[in-house]
């Protein structure tokens, strides 16, 4: 596939996904307002209403994996064999081989659950050390719950746990697809968004305004959510943008 097909579909996938994270998004927000929720975002123990959050990033991450067939493998890894190594096999080393994918599997998927629960600890001292009250255990919990699931938790779904510790252990991480590079350097860009969205947010805490929503945690986890919409809006915009400048730059040619 030459370079302005692949520019070609990373702009599809690029304003696609935009386009649902922001309909997901003010959707969520819709929901919070007019359900009468939002004050029950610091309420992590008695509200289902963050469950939303982590269901909207399956669901995105479903959507791109049918629609535009990522691979998640490392370009330098090598190459994963889906069959035996005989086309001869009996049933019992068929019935081994799935007893094994299915040992690596849960495998997996307890590494995202431990890697899970050790970013939302992070996120939770990293509120701590900025000022959150030590005896609202629960709010700080909310918002660390929030953040994970929002940066880190789209990243293990993309490219597995292992490959995520590496990420977050900076390390370089090329994978095969030059697509699957571009979408996951969206998700690291979404990051920077939701960070400094929940971080931003912070500034109505301390003004005497005496309103409900300035309830610690409420305009964090407010903040982050805003700040990965207003990141897809300008994902959506600048993908835009760049598309109509090649295109005419192409009939200029």
């Amino acid at each position: 596939m030459d370079v302005q097909a692949q520019s070609a579909i990373a702009t599809k996938l690029f304003i696609n996904i935009s386009v649902l994270s922001i309909a997901l998004n003010s959707s969520f927000f819709v929901y919070l307002l007019y359900s009468n929720r939002l004050y029950d975002l610091g309420k992590c123990c008695s509200s289902a209403v963050l469950l939303i959050l982590p269901l909207s990033e399956v669901l995105k991450h479903f959507y791109v994996k049918q629609m535009f067939q990522l691979e998640t493998g490392l370009k330098s890894g090598p190459p994963s064999s889906s069959s035996s190594s005989s086309s001869s096999s009996s049933g019992r080393s068929a019935g081994v081989a799935n007893a094994r994918a299915g040992r690596t599997r849960w495998r997996e998927w307890f590494g995202a659950a431990v890697l899970f629960t050790l970013a939302t600890l992070f996120y939770a001292f990293i509120c701590v050390v900025l000022g959150a009250p030590l005896d609202q255990y629960e709010e700080t919990s909310s918002l660390a719950l929030t953040l994970t699931t929002v940066t880190i938790f789209p990243i293990i779904l993309l490219i597995g746990q292992s490959h995520t510790y590496q990420l977050l252990l900076s390390e370089t991480l090329e994978l095969k697809s030059p697509l699957t590079n571009s979408y996951l350097n969206l998700l690291k860009n979404n990051c920077i968004g939701v960070i400094l969205g929940a971080w931003g947010a912070s500034v109505v805490a301390p003004l005497d305004w005496d309103r409900p929503w300035q309830v610690y945690p409420i305009p964090n986890v407010v903040g982050s959510i805003g700040g990965l919409f207003g990141m897809n809006v300008f994902n959506l915009m600048s993908t835009v943008y760049i598309s109509m400048y090649r295109n005419r730059r192409a009939k200029a040619q």
